[in-house]
């Protein structure tokens, strides 16, 4: 009896071990953000982009007006420029954690305060924005929380932090890529944490609804074992 009182216990735990732990999502709706607790439970975050959860559970999101190329903005006042806030669903409070001016590489702008989009490392001490820098492309900033600086991957449209595997905390991001004998490309290339390229994946777009139409990008990322999220959604 008690062998298979045992026995009927450990069934038991492997059945409890099987089903999926139910998981925080956050994702844009419209113009806002919205978080959802575990169980399912939406939060209204307000007007914001880019959202990503942090690994403590935390929603980092870009605050402010979405921004195209050309748009006028002003870093001196709150409606016109962007900040990176983050948010505590255990506390419902939200601070900022970044809110300056980048040079990137058009100094003539007297640096940019507008932002596409965000990422934020495992430990959340390294920032990640593209910001719309030129009409063909964006440029990627990467920011030390802890120290202040910052350097340039230009080019970059849209960049991602690996989330788990061998190579997490390494990035993926599409990049602008010109030879002198061939029309520009958008590859999605793998890089080191600190920007620097280590191979070159695909040349793929994405498509309407098309965070399952990267076939290459899928299949690379399935081979080195990782995962990014894109749009609030584990990919692959």
């Amino acid at each position: 009896m008690r062998s298979g009182h045992r026995r009927s216990k450990g069934i038991l735990l492997l059945v409890a071990l099987a089903v999926p732990i139910p998981a925080q999502s956050v994702f844009e709706q419209g113009d806002r953000v919205v978080y959802e607790d575990a169980k399912k439970q939406p939060t209204d975050l307000g007007a914001g982009f880019s959202p990503i959860l942090t690994a403590d559970g935390k929603v980092a999101l870009l605050r402010g007006h979405k921004f195209g190329y050309g748009d006028r903005f002003d870093c001196g006042h709150r409606a016109t420029k962007n900040w990176v806030a983050l948010y505590d669903p255990a506390t419902r409070r939200e601070n900022t954690i970044f809110d300056r001016r980048l040079e990137f590489e058009r100094p003539e702008f007297g640096g940019f305060c507008i932002f596409e989009q965000m990422q934020l490392s495992r430990d959340a001490q390294t920032l990640y924005l593209v910001s719309l820098v030129y009409a063909t492309s964006g440029s990627l900033a990467i920011v030390s929380l802890a120290t202040g600086s910052v350097s340039y991957v230009p080019g970059v449209d849209f960049v991602y932090v690996i989330q788990s595997g061998p190579h997490r905390d390494e990035l993926i991001y599409q990049r602008r890529v010109m030879h002198a004998t061939e029309s520009p490309r958008y590859p999605f290339i793998h890089a080191n944490a600190n920007g620097k390229q280590i191979t070159e994946i695909s040349d793929e777009y994405f498509t309407v609804g098309g965070n399952d139409k990267l076939p290459i990008l899928r299949a690379y990322l399935r081979k080195i074992d990782a995962t990014i999220s894109i749009n609030g959604r584990i990919f692959p």
